[in-house]
């Protein structure tokens, strides 16, 4: 009765590879190829650019964000599974980064206790053309698997923006100047934020939305995302 079951959820939903996108059975989130080469980030890992020692070249420089984890490297399979999931509405796919950036959480922020988790917000054009934020998503499945408060909509992004991705390290900078405001400012004075966004590329993301919370007083900021690009900067 078990096996019928599982087949027949299996039938009616099934359940596709967060990487490759193959048919997987089970309540796995991968397939066996991808799950053995996932671009995962270990050992000694710099805590202001959430990268391996062999690929930090963030000089340890200030931020207005404590410290940035990922589970991943932006990568491989794992860099189409995640396209899929921003560009081609594979929403089911947060299941699986959620999974893994809750793990890197509970292993990189140990002993933080969190008043709860936002998202980096994006513009109305994405948001109209994909239909969803994507930050949200993973944000609130990660509430979800750990219990942190999810809170929508901290950070408002106030006007568009060319997108990261096309600029190289000092474009960017310029480019997220200024961009980022709040309309709750007493939901952030004094409270320790997790900020969640999907691919980190220079960092200038999370430390320009970081400054906004900072200003408004928040006692810690620390940032998750499902994937970090290899190397910093313009490398």
């Amino acid at each position: 009765m078990k096996k019928l079951r599982e087949w027949a959820i299996f039938s009616l939903f099934p359940r596709h590879c967060a990487c490759c996108d193959r048919l997987i059975a089970g309540d796995r989130f991968f397939c066996d190829e991808c799950l053995e080469k996932l671009p995962r980030i270990e050992g000694v890992i710099c805590p202001s650019c959430g990268r391996g020692k062999k690929e930090c070249a963030c000089g340890h420089k200030a931020n207005y964000y404590n410290s940035i984890a990922s589970p991943f490297y932006f990568e491989g399979e794992l860099r189409k599974g995640i396209h899929r999931f921003k560009f081609r509405s594979a929403v089911s796919n947060s299941k699986a980064y959620a999974a893994e950036m809750a793990k890197t959480i509970g292993e990189r922020f140990e002993g933080v206790q969190f008043d709860y988790i936002t998202e980096v917000p994006i513009g109305r054009n994405s948001l109209r053309e994909r239909g969803f934020n994507q930050c949200a998503l993973l944000a609130k499945e990660i509430s979800q698997i750990t219990g942190i408060p999810y809170k929508k909509g901290i950070l408002k992004k106030i006007y568009e923006t060319e997108k990261q991705h096309g600029l190289n390290y000092y474009l960017r900078r310029g480019n997220l100047t200024g961009i980022y405001d709040s309309d709750y400012p007493g939901e952030i004075k004094d409270k320790v934020i997790l900020l969640c966004d999907d691919v980190s590329t220079s960092g200038e993301t999370f430390n320009e939305c970081s400054k906004m919370l900072w200003l408004y007083g928040a006692k810690e900021i620390h940032c998750i995302c499902a994937a970090l690009t290899k190397k910093r900067g313009d490398k």
